[in-house]
């Protein structure tokens, strides 16, 4: 089994966790692959430009081929007009991308490995704050006050509350971990409670 570093609000101790997600072999391939997966899946994919067809106008020649002393034109549609359509342009898609199920658990388990000596496993009754200098004066205590912090605890208002305004805070459900949430961070905060639910994703 390994072991995790635990604050309980007086100091530091200890608290077993399963070698199947905090002693694996930190692969980088693997950590790569599932970041691109995560950041593409994040992805709206909502761009959209409307070709000569879709623009409106354009039903009538705008003058006659010959005489005018102008370049010969068709359509006031087209793409080389000011207001025209636009063309090879973006359409609405899905950047979506996937990876084995298994691949995804292993790339997971190899980040929080690599960032294991920067986990820290508090109490759930330690997040129960009501203001944002108490948190602050949290991480103070365990040395994390000038980091950016990702904290990993199931959603509640008080806890949202508390830290929507810290920048260098963030809050994610032990469901929801992603690898880039992991390696974006400094260091991990994760609530007892979670721990067991992080775990229980590799089971």
């Amino acid at each position: 089994m390994s072991a995790l570093k635990k604050y309980d609000g007086q100091g530091f101790g200890s608290i077993e966790a399963t070698d199947l997600l905090w002693g694996a072999e930190p692969n980088t391939d693997l950590m790569h692959m599932a970041a691109v997966r995560q950041l593409n899946n994040a992805r709206v994919g909502t761009a959209c430009t409307k070709t000569r067809m879709e623009v409106a106008g354009g039903g009538r020649k705008p003058w006659k081929q010959k005489g005018t002393g102008r370049a010969r034109a068709g359509s006031r549609t087209s793409s080389i007009w000011r207001g025209g359509g636009v063309s090879f342009g973006p359409k609405p898609r899905s950047f979506a991308t996937s990876l084995n199920r298994k691949m995804a658990a292993r790339a997971l388990s190899s980040a929080l490995s690599a960032q294991r000596e920067q986990v820290v496993v508090v109490a759930d009754s330690l997040l129960n704050l009501n203001k944002t200098a108490e948190f602050n004066a949290l991480l103070g205590k365990m040395g994390l006050a000038d980091q950016k912090v990702l904290v990993v605890a199931d959603y509640n208002e008080a806890l949202h509350r508390v830290t929507r305004n810290l920048r260098q805070v963030s809050v994610v459900s032990p469901k929801n971990v992603g690898v880039v949430d992991v390696l974006d961070h400094q260091a991990l905060v994760i609530a007892e409670g979670s721990l067991p639910l992080l775990e229980g994703r590799f089971v």
